[in-house]
């Protein structure tokens, strides 16, 4: 009778050489795919921040009209006081400015809060804020760039706020 613990030599499973060729070959493949995986999840931080930025803007403009005042959205790092013009990576806030002076008169006038995105982000503009009159217009147009730190290609996203409160959005080749 054969032992029945006995394998067949030739249906024993891998050998050592295969096993290492196969983690060799993995190991290959997916040093190939960290790149554009780090790619795409930087693409995906940009697409956050920059939907968050267009959300903040389209809140002020819908609020400007429904509080029938002026309400500005600013950057903010602490969620109070209004930041510098070259600071919205530390978080920007929407809030209601009714002498548009761009200056929170009253912190329970503060509408919402957003805070600092990813440490990768880079957000760029001149404009220190962007304030919407009673009439849902734009006091003044504004630019803000949105990329991540050794943005390549087209993966920038620039936000465009026009003289009359509409806000577009359009993917730009990094500089």
């Amino acid at each position: 009778m054969p032992n029945s613990y006995a394998m067949d030599p030739r249906t024993s499973g891998f050998t050592l050489v295969e096993l290492m060729v196969a983690l060799a070959i993995l190991a290959i493949l997916v040093g190939l795919a960290t790149p554009s995986f780090r790619d795409f999840t930087r693409s995906t931080q940009v697409t956050a921040a920059n939907n968050d930025l267009v959300t903040a803007l389209n809140l002020a403009r819908s609020e400007s009209l429904r509080r029938s005042t002026g309400v500005t959205v600013c950057s903010s790092a602490d969620g109070a006081t209004c930041g510098a013009a070259t600071d919205w990576k530390s978080g920007w806030i929407v809030f209601e400015d009714a002498g548009a002076s761009g200056v929170i008169a009253d912190p329970t006038k503060v509408i919402q809060k957003w805070g600092t995105p990813n440490a990768n982000i880079q957000i760029g503009t001149a404009s220190a804020n962007v304030q919407y009159q009673p009439i849902g217009t734009a006091v003044t147009g504004a630019a803000i760039d949105v990329s991540y730190t050794a943005c390549r290609g087209q993966r920038r996203r620039h936000i465009q706020v026009s003289a009359a409160g509409t806000i577009s959005t359009q993917l730009q080749n990094c500089p």
